[in-house]
């Protein structure tokens, strides 16, 4: 069967990411990725000096024209979203070519280490909340995961260094905001037994928690949550078990990483994955 996926998200000329990262890891997998941009940057907003022009303006083409001819999606997948209206949109889109059996990825892309990102407003907040309740896997890192549903990040981040046990427990309990959706929260720091630092990506599916843990390597790159949020897609979409994808996904990007580590990559320019997508073939 072709599998075909709508990948949501801003186009940038540098730093891996976004619909960059989104197509290579689909098709990688063997699917087809049409994308629909949010925004146009010359490099991803880390860069100094980056330019951006916003898309929102240009989406209801996309999802007008793709409807007149009749296409169908096995997947959707949103990521980086600028604005309120580009997540209206982006419910738009998801509303017109959802069918049953169809799977809306969402990537609530609004912070990290315990920030905000610049630009979001208390409005992008509420937006994103709303678009992603309505989603069958979500894929936010910690500090989005706390901005969605009123947690605590300091108490979270402390309780990771202590009882990282309790810590996992009491995500899930807030996980229950989103209802049914499968969720898988990614980058939570914690200390093991050995004391070691290490990350863990938190699968929280029908009443089940199951940590997946690695070795924290250090750094923050661009675009790993996008390349994290693509694998779990397409392992969806090839019927994969969703504890199985979260594995690859944390297999690819550490691979990834230990290469960028080897070749003295800045962070803004991403981990060196090209090498590594031998490893999501299908």
């Amino acid at each position: 069967m072709h599998l075909r996926a709508a990948a949501i998200n801003d186009l940038s000329g540098l730093g891996r990411c976004s619909l960059t990262a989104d197509i290579a890891v689909l098709a990688a997998m063997g699917i087809e990725a049409c994308p629909l941009p949010t925004a146009v940057l010359t490099a991803q907003t880390g860069y100094a000096g980056f330019r951006c022009v916003p898309f929102a303006d240009h989406m209801e083409s996309y999802r007008k024209h793709w409807q007149e001819l009749g296409v169908s999606f096995q997947g959707i997948l949103s990521g980086y979203l600028a604005s309120p209206d580009t997540v209206r949109r982006t419910a738009e889109f998801v509303e017109t070519f959802r069918r049953p059996g169809v799977t809306y990825l969402c990537d609530p892309v609004l912070g990290d280490n315990g920030r905000v990102y610049r630009g979001f407003t208390d409005a992008s907040v509420e937006a994103m909340r709303s678009l992603a309740l309505r989603a069958d896997l979500l894929t936010p890192n910690l500090t989005e995961f706390c901005i969605l549903t009123g947690t605590d990040m300091d108490a979270m981040q402390k309780l990771g260094e202590t009882h990282p046990d309790e810590l996992f427990a009491a995500l899930a309990r807030k996980a229950a905001f989103f209802k049914d959706t499968d969720t898988v929260i990614t980058g939570i720091p914690f200390r093991n037994e050995e004391g070691r630092q290490m990350l863990c990506n938190l699968v929280l599916t029908q009443g089940t928690q199951v940590p997946v843990s690695f070795p924290h390597l250090g750094g923050t790159y661009s675009g790993t949550g996008d390349l994290f949020a693509a694998v779990l897609l397409g392992g969806r979409l090839q019927h994969r078990d969703l504890e199985a994808s979260v594995r690859l996904a944390g297999t690819f990007i550490s691979r990834g990483i230990e290469s960028a580590r080897r070749n003295h990559t800045p962070y803004n320019d991403g981990i060196d994955y090209e090498s590594c997508l031998s490893l999501l073939l299908p």
